[in-house]
């Protein structure tokens, strides 16, 4: 009997660390895209030729990604505000956002001038880091949002 409290007990611990709260998510996150990695993995199937034409393009790709500040600043009654700030170019959107079956899905369908993905997009928390989940349910770690210490 002693064994099944313990388990019951270790089991609840690992399922409560697991769930997303509203606190998990509020404060201010940087997105972050790993351009050589995200392009290196959807070329697989091209030939030599278009695989070079990637690589010439990956490298302005990545200089644009590294000069462009890109942030959510997720705040309570699951609104958010997403900004980029590139060169001369500076916008705000207001978003929603919420978390369903332990996912944070961003909405930002509502305005088109800056978006994070073309349709409702689900977001996992790992290691206090947040990942995008692609519609195959697979879990990308090349494009993720990571924390501000403020």
């Amino acid at each position: 009997m002693r064994i099944l409290y313990i388990f019951l007990l270790l089991s609840s611990i690992v399922f409560s660390q697991n769930n997303i709260t509203e606190l998990d998510v509020i404060g201010k996150w940087e997105l972050k895209v790993k351009v050589k990695q995200l392009l290196k993995e959807e070329t697989r199937n091209l030939d030599m030729l278009e695989k070079m034409a990637v690589e010439l393009a990956s490298g302005f790709a990545e200089d644009v990604i590294d000069t462009a500040d890109i942030y959510v600043l997720f705040k309570r009654n699951n609104t958010a505000t997403l900004t980029v700030d590139f060169l001369e170019y500076d916008e705000k959107e207001e978003i929603k956002w919420l978390i369903v079956d332990n996912e944070i899905v961003i909405d930002d369908s509502l305005n088109k001038k800056i978006n994070i993905g073309s349709e409702n997009n689900k977001w996992i928390l790992e290691d206090d880091i947040l990942f995008l989940k692609e519609k195959n349910q697979k879990i990308n770690k090349n494009i993720f949002l990571r924390k501000v210490l403020q």
